[in-house]
């Protein structure tokens, strides 16, 4: 029974009001925590083999942020995946820094040349040649794993070999990006010893390089939301440093098996988005 002279009318739209702001918050800290997560997850699988973005991307989207800004900010998280990833590496004294920087050259060379072919051709007409292609090279590993697993003698690594196959990688690194990290590694233990953890730090060390150029292209227009990209790159910093030491603990088995996985993943994802 409601007592003479007390409104509670006032008193129930406060409190539902207060609900409401409350609720709010939780969402956004649950948004935040998704963001901080996949960030962790894409982290791990980046300094390991590659192909994390497909975690990161979709997560930002959902985040709101439209696909041009969602793929800028990406580059912020990637960037301290890779730097965490790199410094972890370097600190065992698994880091080839002269190797990787010549390598970083051609790549960054390619890149610029991509990024124009991506302009005035549909990239998404491609998806399904680079998926084709993904899935066809995780077969031929799959086949003959001790290609990239067997220690042997370095493969000539003279300019002559590398500028080609590195230029191409950056061409395809400006034109589509997916799977970056995937098509670097393979090179690199195409080209090195059968050592894939060598060779993942060398991966990471350039693709540190290569993500640096493009993020600041990015921030200078504009392009990158910076409250959800730090926090996403929080989870990837930590993640980096998380898989490259379980890359150098667990050695070349681990490595492979990421690099076997992810890669038949990205052919399917490249696939998928041609298909429907």
């Amino acid at each position: 029974m409601q007592c003479p002279g007390v409104r509670h009318g006032p008193n129930r739209r406060h409190s539902k009001a207060g609900l409401q702001v409350i609720d709010m918050h939780l969402l956004d800290i649950g948004w935040h925590l998704l963001l901080l997560v996949a960030g962790f997850a894409a982290g791990v699988i980046n300094s390991i083999a590659g192909g994390g973005s497909f975690l990161t991307l979709p997560a930002l989207m959902l985040f709101g942020l439209d696909p041009k800004m969602a793929n800028g900010t990406n580059r912020l998280a990637v960037l301290l995946s890779s730097a965490s990833a790199v410094a972890t590496f370097n600190k065992h004294g698994r880091l080839d820094r002269r190797l990787a920087t010549r390598l970083a050259v051609p790549t960054l060379v390619g890149v610029p040349i991509g990024s124009l072919l991506a302009v005035h051709l549909p990239a998404e007409s491609f998806q399904g040649v680079f998926g084709c292609l993904f899935l066809a090279m995780a077969g031929v590993i799959a086949m003959n794993p001790k290609r990239l697993t067997e220690q042997r003698d370095a493969a000539d690594m003279s300019p002559w070999k590398m500028f080609p196959v590195f230029l191409v990688i950056g061409i395809y690194v400006g034109f589509i990006q997916a799977g970056m990290g995937i098509l670097l590694l393979v090179a690199m233990s195409w080209l090195n010893s059968g050592d894939l953890v060598a060779s993942n730090a060398v991966k990471n060390c350039i693709g540190f390089i290569v993500t640096l150029a493009a993020t600041l292209v990015f921030a200078f227009y504009g392009l990158i939301s910076w409250g959800p990209g730090l926090i996403m790159a929080a989870g990837n910093l930590i993640g980096g440093v998380v898989g490259a030491k379980l890359a150098l603990k667990r050695g070349n088995r681990l490595v492979y098996g990421f690099l076997l996985v992810v890669m038949v993943a990205t052919g399917i994802k490249l696939l998928a988005g041609t298909l429907f």
